[in-house]
């Protein structure tokens, strides 16, 4: 049996917006499938962007489209680092060979401190 790590990356284009072209979803940004967070920053920033122009119609306000890009990527990049660090946490709590003993039991317990926090 062979062991293949698949290399679980992110990509962000920045700025997500040019002129009057903007980009949402994954024609903006890739985040890894680990995190399971591609629909939600998708619909994050669908529903940025409708209410930027639904504020641009009706007030005559272009302020708020023009902090489109801003207002995604910063939540974006909380969501990649988070991701980077769930994907890290993953695959370093498995075999040790990955990346040693200590990384694995580092891991170990961060995982446990995220499904079982313990009390002050």
């Amino acid at each position: 049996m062979t062991k293949q790590v698949v290399p679980l990356r992110g990509v962000v284009f920045s700025p997500m917006r040019y002129g009057r072209l903007c980009l949402l979803g994954d024609a903006a940004h890739l985040i890894s499938p680990m995190s399971a967070e591609g629909m939600s920053l998708a619909l994050h920033d669908a529903d940025v962007l409708a209410h930027a122009i639904v504020h641009q119609v009706e007030k005559d306000d272009p302020s708020v489209l023009e902090s489109y890009s801003g207002t995604c990527l910063a939540h974006v990049w909380e969501r990649q680092a988070a991701a980077v660090w769930m994907t890290d946490a993953m695959h370093d709590s498995g075999d040790a060979s990955y990346r040693g003993e200590f990384r694995k039991q580092v891991a170990l317990a961060n995982l446990e401190n995220l499904v079982t926090p313990r009390s002050a």
